[in-house]
């Protein structure tokens, strides 16, 4: 226990000595965090949505039809765009030309503007195509996505209705009594009426665009401190450390697990140092810290398998190099460090939950949304076993190179004498 403890604070040792371990993988992360945070800052869904004008023209005239007149653009804006429920949003403007809307938008006067053209409930009710046209500031998207949102919504119910209305009328024979009464409860019927919802966690918090910044960048260079202690695995081996390591009591499970635990306890150094300066600075909400070590931990352990293996296999620190920017950047950006993982294509949204910093991400998210351990138990009995399995495939080539090292040595000791008698 004393060699292996001596083992796993000599790498953090001498990284720590370093002006790497300081300034790229602590002062680094700390800026990224705060350059992504604030780039990517008006896209927070989590922030208050601050209310924004939206004008509306409309040419389309009323239709006279069994005595009753219709005229969907005068519903859009008065019964829908007009809503309460709108209201919270954005505030109707009063608009009298298309130029002038389309100007009022460029101009940043209003965020959006609804355009209904002329007859368009005349081609409702002839069921022909016709468009209600949107021009909207792409400077502030999720205002366009809120207005893009309901005018959908409006052309879905519209078209229900006319379905409604259709299957109606194929179906009944023309002297079926009370036929247009049926069609009129069709057309006014209230399709916005409100759906009961249940919160299956109602203690669950969002995580804001600076807290997924912070994790993301955190995962991260974690593995590129585990990368840089790689680079003593490789020194071991030049240096026939490994084989004077072999020649005393200790195991090859010792050393490795002594590695494996330092890229453990200079990760977790790490991400004690960069989320709290986060959590200072930029106010990243974080969770549970019990949980956050524990994840830590855990995704470490993986981390360190997985690079003391690409250690094992490197030949020199050029390989051990080359291993780096394919682990480093291949697992950032499938992870979700580099890219949001819900921006992500769906394939590879998938894949992102399969990859040891993906899942690292995702149990660090749900620590901080305020989850309790129980939802992240699966993902972390998965990131064990994959360092599991990383660890035993390390120990059968790091037992064999070893092994055919030290045979290589007994023989050039073997030759020195016969060169010296003869």
């Amino acid at each position: 226990m004393i060699r292996l403890l001596k083992l796993i604070l000599l790498d953090l040792k001498l990284l720590s000595k370093t002006k790497v371990f300081y300034l790229k993988l602590m002062l680094f992360p700390i800026a990224i965090v705060l350059i992504l945070g604030t780039a990517f800052g008006n896209q927070d869904s989590t922030k208050p949505v601050s209310k924004f004008q939206v004008g509306i023209f409309s040419e389309d005239s009323a239709v006279t039809e069994d005595n009753q007149n219709f005229s969907l653009g005068e519903t859009l804006k008065s019964d829908v765009l007009g809503s309460k429920d709108a209201k919270a949003y954005f505030s109707i403007t009063k608009v009298t030309s298309y130029s002038e809307g389309k100007k009022m938008v460029k101009d940043k006067k209003i965020a959006a503007f609804v355009y209904v053209p002329k007859n368009f409930t005349k081609a409702y009710l002839d069921n022909t195509k016709t468009n209600i046209s949107l021009i909207a500031d792409n400077s502030n998207l999720l205002n366009k996505m809120i207005v893009k949102s309901i005018l959908n919504k409006f052309n879905q119910s519209i078209n229900t209705i006319r379905i409604e209305e259709n299957e109606v009328l194929s179906k009944a024979s023309l002297k079926t009594p009370n036929l247009q009464s049926i069609i009129s409860k069709i057309q006014n019927t209230d399709y916005s009426s409100e759906l009961s919802t249940v919160a299956t966690n109602k203690n669950i918090k969002p995580t804001n665009v600076m807290t997924y910044c912070t994790i993301g960048i955190c995962v991260m260079f974690s593995i590129l401190t585990a990368l840089e202690l790689a680079h003593g695995i490789v020194d071991d081996k030049l240096n026939n450390t490994q084989f004077r390591i072999k020649t005393t009591p200790t195991k090859d499970l010792q050393y490795a697990l002594g590695k494996i635990f330092g890229m453990i306890l200079a990760i977790a150094v790490q991400m004690f140092i960069v989320l709290t300066a986060c959590h200072l600075i930029f106010g990243a909400a974080l969770g549970n810290p019990l949980y956050l070590l524990i994840v830590t931990i855990c995704y470490g352990f993986t981390v360190g398998s997985i690079v003391f293996f690409a250690g094992t296999v490197a030949k020199d620190q050029t390989s051990i190099s080359s291993y780096a920017s394919l682990i480093l950047w291949g697992l950032s950006v499938l992870g979700g460090s580099i890219i949001q993982k819900t921006a992500l294509p769906e394939a590879m949204q998938k894949i992102q939950q399969i990859v040891p910093n993906g899942k690292a991400i995702n149990c660090y998210l749900r620590v901080c949304e305020g989850s309790n351990f129980s939802a992240n138990y699966t993902d972390i009995l998965e990131l064990l076993g994959l360092g599991l399995v990383f660890l035993i495939i390390a120990l059968h080539f790091y037992s064999a190179k070893s092994t055919q090292k030290g045979d290589n040595e007994n023989v050039k000791n073997d030759k020195k004498p016969i060169k010296a008698a003869v």
